[in-house]
């Protein structure tokens, strides 16, 4: 009896241990999808196209391509076309570089009285605003200068006449994003239009301009309400008469102070003659009129010169705000620096060739018409994008400010929602680009270990994701990047194949 059972229990361990063996022998029915195979499956979404869609994803640790799809692919980029301009930009010119805006002067000063002309010269300088006019006259004010007895002139001759790239559109909107570029610049060359209900229901909005050209005149043609969310919009008019800045709709009663910014027809203008009002302000009479020259006057003098911020946070602002009249005005400063002027979009799209050349990065099928990604010109490939992301990543010299231009995603800073529930909160550095079908995404993103930093670039063209959708397949490769990032020994063949030249 005893053996009989003994037998049995033999038979029941012998039948448990094979169950057992079988088990362990089929690990990848219960194991967690690689790396690999969560990228794939992100990349299965129906609202992609397939042959419109790129992606590459290299280790700067190890210097392995852990992922590519389609990497030399020519796709739109949209506005990660700036984090080219960005590397340019350190590149030719360095952090440290500041634009100068310069006041000179014709003829000779008499007292208080400057028996010549004034001069305002533009350097580019993307980050002039009202407030620093304002300065420049106080400060000359200061010096004893009360009378100008000639011109006011605005010396615009650093950059060529085009007021935009000439692969843009003809058509533009009257949007901040539209804004145009020229060598003498203000605000971002646009205009604040400052809102306020009244007092009484039934009267206009209270309506001014920061800065208030003379030549800029308001049409109040707004209301306030008693109630309702508010209906003001704003438009631009340019005629014979001037630029009328027509105000229409209605605020409720008691509603907060609005600003809506309408980019300037004639930044030339809107800067000089916004200079012109600070020097009145300030108690300088000029008795000449204004103009505008392409040509430095001759004997002119150097009495005042303004410096920007170093470049190393204008790049910050252009990234955080995708600014393309930043990137537009850097690639023609570019230009002005390298070749000389008058500065020209050519001159600076073939230098910043000449830097992706030079630093060893494939440029098979790009093609660079603009420095923001706004025209549609533009062609690129995640591979060049992830050369160009590795490339900077190894230059100690400007790298770190290449890397910081870059918004921190989720650490609730300024447009930096995305990635706030995720486990890479506050890890990812990152540039996106939008256009009509087009989502890009391209950045840097540890393991969640820290042991592997990943470059990658994700290239959605023709998609019918819409933002949030598109958002969605992008966020799941950066986050599975962080989270499963040190599953980085499992390379993809395919992604080692299409990493060799």
């Amino acid at each position: 009896m005893f053996m009989f059972l003994q037998k049995i229990s033999t038979r029941i361990l012998l039948r448990f241990s094979l169950l057992l063996a079988g088990l362990l022998s089929y690990p990848a029915v219960f194991a967690a999808p690689t790396l690999i195979q969560t990228i794939d499956n992100a990349l299965t979404a129906k609202c992609l196209n397939a042959n419109r869609t790129a992606v590459n994803i290299v280790s700067l640790t190890t210097g392995r391509t852990v992922y590519s799809r389609n990497p030399q692919s020519p796709l739109l980029p949209a506005s990660i076309m700036k984090l080219v301009t960005t590397a340019a930009a350190l590149h030719y010119l360095g952090p440290e570089y500041r634009y100068k805006t310069k006041v000179l002067q014709t003829g000779r000063r008499l007292s208080d009285t400057l028996q010549g002309d004034l001069i305002l010269m533009g350097g580019g300088d993307s980050k002039l605003l009202h407030t620093d006019l304002w300065q420049i006259a106080q400060d000359l004010k200061a010096s004893g200068l009360n009378f100008v007895e000639g011109r006011l002139i605005a010396d615009v001759s650093l950059f060529d006449g085009y007021d935009r790239a000439p692969t843009w559109d003809v058509e533009r909107s009257q949007r901040p994003f539209d804004a145009k570029i020229g060598a003498l610049s203000l605000d971002l060359n646009t205009v604040a239009v400052k809102l306020r209900p009244a007092d009484k229901v039934g009267d206009p909005l209270n309506v001014w301009l920061e800065p208030a050209p003379a030549y800029m005149h308001i049409e109040n043609r707004s209301t306030t309400a008693a109630k309702g969310n508010g209906t003001a919009g704003v438009r631009r008019i340019d005629d014979a008469q001037g630029v009328r800045i027509v105000v229409t709709g209605n605020l409720p009663q008691g509603d907060y102070e609005r600003t809506v910014f309408v980019n300037v027809d004639d930044p030339s203008r809107y800067t000089i003659e916004s200079f012109r009002t600070y020097l009145v302000k300030a108690g300088i009479t000029v008795r000449g009129n204004t103009e505008i020259t392409t040509v430095s006057p001759a004997n002119a003098r150097v009495i005042y010169e303004h410096e920007s911020p170093p470049i190393s946070l204008i790049i910050k602002e252009m990234n955080t705000y995708s600014s393309n009249f930043m990137a537009e005005q850097f690639i023609k400063t570019i230009a002005a620096e390298k070749v000389g002027k008058p500065a020209t979009h050519l001159n600076g799209l073939k230098q910043v060739a000449d830097f992706l050349q030079t630093h060893g990065i494939n440029t098979q099928g790009v093609m660079l018409a603009d420095g923001s990604g706004l025209s549609k010109q533009n062609q690129i490939t995640a591979r060049m994008m992830t050369d160009l992301l590795t490339a900077m990543h190894n230059r100690f010299d400007i790298g770190p400010d290449f890397v910081t231009s870059m918004r921190v995603m989720g650490a609730f800073g300024l447009h930096s929602n995305r990635f706030k529930n995720s486990a890479a909160r506050a890890q990812v550095r990152a540039k996106t680009g939008t256009l009509n079908g087009v989502s890009t995404l391209a950045g840097y993103v540890p393991s969640n270990s820290g042991r592997n930093l990943y470059a990658y670039t994700i290239l959605l063209n023709d998609n019918r994701c819409g933002y949030k959708g598109a958002d969605d397949v992008e966020d799941q490769i950066v986050n599975a990047l962080f989270t499963q990032g040190d599953d980085s020994a499992l390379i993809n063949a395919n992604a080692q194949a299409a990493a060799t030249p």
